[in-house]
């Protein structure tokens, strides 16, 4: 008797996948709702979401930062 079929799971991209999950921003920036779409890509050495918000209509660039938040106050 033969083997039930199995799916292939390519491990490979696990890391990617859990830095996805934790990292993709989850509300939109300018009304706080739930972001419907945030798709992750890559350009050059940063990592991109481009998202969309049904509640206010709302889409972007989200760009994470690694070291904090960057201001645009200039220094006093």
């Amino acid at each position: 008797m033969t083997e039930p079929w199995r799916p292939i799971v390519d491990r490979r991209f696990a890391a990617d996948a859990e830095a996805h999950r934790r990292d993709a921003p989850r509300f939109c920036p300018r009304c706080a709702t739930a972001l419907a779409l945030a798709s992750e890509f890559w350009e050059a050495d940063d990592r991109r979401f481009y998202c969309a918000c049904t509640g206010c209509g709302w889409s972007g660039e989200i760009i994470p930062t690694g070291d904090g938040v960057l201001g645009h106050e200039p220094e006093h």
